[in-house]
């Protein structure tokens, strides 16, 4: 089986979630509002799992370990990308 690329998958995700950009107008952006839930949803989702994978950072087996290592080195950059985006929109 073909690994997908991450804009393969990004895109499958966008076209499966829809619209999440407001249009100014009502009737639209009901529709965008649920697709932003759902994306809110999926994303809750994924968090979960790279925390599960974090946890292995300090297993004893190498593998388990730099599996852990990277999440939760991925988690910190998120925080951090978080944190200047909210000054930002402040």
């Amino acid at each position: 089986m073909r690994k997908w690329s991450t804009d393969e998958i990004i895109k499958v995700v966008d076209a499966m979630i829809g619209r999440t950009e407001p249009a100014g107008d009502c009737a639209i952006d009901h529709v965008v509002e649920d697709n932003v839930r759902t994306l809110i949803d999926v994303m809750d989702g994924c968090l979960d799992r790279m925390y599960e994978a974090a946890t292995y950072r300090k297993s004893e087996y190498g593998s388990q370990r730099d599996v852990g290592e990277r999440a939760y080195a991925a988690m910190l950059e998120w925080r951090d990308w978080l944190n200047d985006k909210e000054e930002e929109l402040a």
